[in-house]
């Protein structure tokens, strides 16, 4: 069995969503196709739990700032982990609830769950069914990157995709790549008193390419956390 469609979507990410939204513009002959979890990388593993690791990170950090302002008692404040990491979760579900109920939970059968291969260049397959498509757009996105030389050390390797499901925390912690969201996640982990490092091949960070603005925020970053630039890490 199959069916005939104008459009295939491939991946209900963000950018699957948008080009769903422009494609209704046009026909309502469609279908969404998504393999794995849906509810966006920004909402399930990415910027919005991030801010709020981030605040909560935060808020215990301005224990710092109570001498300054006349608040006693800072030094008996300690961080429960596994409550503060439920917390995050939680709120993760609720973005994640948000986006699904404002996109494929509406759908009916133009919505697909599985993964998608091609067949031929307009013919597609997913769950055994085919699927012929005048255009596909493919928004498959990205995923985190293991080198193959870690894989004996995986227990021991957290991705962006895996961090957000823990329960508890180690007492130190590399964080490689230093990227945005790899500062946010480091600086963050910092904050709640684990032992952090940050390593990038690069010689700036954040994507950073002013090389004033990027040696002050090396300085400033720098003053939290040790980082360690202009080499590969190896395990």
């Amino acid at each position: 069995m199959g069916r005939s469609v104008d459009i295939a979507i491939i991946g209900a990410g963000t950018a699957g969503l948008f080009a769903l939204s422009q494609v209704k513009k046009a026909t309502d002959s469609y279908v969404l196709i998504n393999g794995g979890e849906l509810g966006t990388t920004c909402a399930r593993v990415g910027c919005m739990p991030s801010k709020a690791a981030i605040q909560v990170a935060e808020d215990f950090q301005r224990r710092k700032l109570f001498d300054r302002q006349g608040i006693e008692g800072a030094d008996e404040l300690s961080m429960d982990i596994p409550a503060a990491l439920e917390y995050v979760q939680d709120l993760r579900d609720i973005f994640v609830d948000k986006v699904l109920s404002s996109s494929t939970d509406e759908m009916g059968d133009e919505f697909i769950a599985g993964y998608a291969s091609f067949l031929e260049p307009n013919l597609l397959e997913v769950n055994g069914e085919e699927i012929r498509a005048g255009k596909v757009i493919i928004a498959t996105g990205s995923r985190p990157f293991v080198p193959q030389a870690w894989d004996a050390f995986r227990d021991r390797i957290y991705t962006t995709d895996e961090l957000f499901e823990q329960e508890s925390l180690p007492e130190s912690m590399a964080v490689i790549g230093l990227g945005v969201i790899g500062l946010e996640i480091g600086q963050a982990l910092s904050r709640v008193d684990v032992a952090v490092t940050g390593i990038d091949k690069l010689d700036r960070i954040g994507g950073i390419l002013d090389p004033v603005a990027n040696k002050q925020a090396i300085e400033i970053l720098g003053k939290e956390f040790p980082i360690w630039l202009s080499a590969e890490a190896a395990v």
